[in-house]
């Protein structure tokens, strides 16, 4: 028998990593590309968590519905993408209230788990676990590698209770529950990202699918997660954006397939029993 996991998608459009003031100026491609993920979790029989920003439920509600409707969870990605580590205190907490007001207004269900953009909770940042143990009942934005963009590379592999103060350690008592991305550990070099996203695409599938094996006869779970834009070949050109937006988009879709073949996956909702 196969471990259970958890999938999930960063529902979000194309222009999201550009300033909220430059989204008016692109046309939306998420729900072409988000059409095309539901379509293959239903072929899968896969349910999964969709970190959602308010921005989209706001200019898509038929679209939240349809996937609350089709059985999969809303969880929260900020509403307008905050990056936290540039935020205040202040900001973040004022953003979080908007876009759990935004998901909670459209489903009617209490939005129980939040997953922060770009993954920016790390040492400049660790002030937002307090904010968001106030709001949900588990988070998904620690990322224990140590790469230029993100990560907290001391963190635990697994799932786990975060201290509030610092993350990167347990602490029994906490009223969250931390769901870490996936890693592959290797020794010296440390952990290496297989979560999926950009990982997805860059790293050969047969690495992918050992990294997680390795983690499930360990006998833990892990979780993965997709962006709509990363199954999206035709991706739109934007000069701000690095190479690794376009690195291999046209071989997504298949490694993705792979992924929901090998694997046996659930909402969070679901895997933690949360009501």
């Amino acid at each position: 028998m196969k471990i259970k996991n958890m999938m999930s998608v960063d529902l979000e459009d194309f222009f999201c990593d550009l300033p909220f003031e430059q989204w008016s100026n692109f046309e939306s491609r998420v729900k072409k590309n988000t059409k095309k993920i539901l379509e293959l979790f239903e072929k899968y029989e896969i349910k999964a968590t969709f970190f959602t920003l308010g921005y989209i439920a706001d200019k898509f509600p038929d679209l939240i519905k349809k996937i609350d409707d089709s059985g999969h969870e809303i969880a929260s990605h900020s509403y307008a993408h905050l990056d936290i580590r540039k935020t205040s205190k202040e900001e973040f907490e004022k953003d979080l209230k908007k876009s759990i007001n935004t998901l909670q207004n459209i489903v009617g269900k209490k939005i129980l788990g939040f997953r922060a953009p770009y993954f920016s909770i790390d040492k400049k940042s660790f002030w937002a676990m307090e904010v968001l143990s106030k709001y949900f009942k588990y988070d998904s934005s620690i990322f224990p590698v140590k790469t230029p963009l993100y990560g907290v590379s001391n963190a635990p592999r697994n799932i786990y209770k975060p201290n509030l103060e610092n993350p990167s350690i347990e602490d029994p008592k906490s009223n969250l529950t931390e769901i870490p991305m996936a890693t592959h550990r290797i020794p010296i070099i440390g952990n290496i990202p297989i979560a999926g996203g950009f990982h997805l695409r860059f790293f050969p599938y047969f690495y992918i699918k050992y990294g997680l094996n390795k983690i499930n006869k360990k006998g833990n779970s892990f979780i993965f997660y997709i962006h709509p834009k990363d199954l999206d070949p035709d991706m739109p050109k934007i000069n701000e954006y690095a190479w690794h937006y376009y690195y291999n988009l046209n071989g997504a879709t298949k490694k993705f397939r792979k992924i929901l073949e090998d694997f046996e996956f659930s909402t969070v909702r679901d895997f933690l029993k949360l009501n």
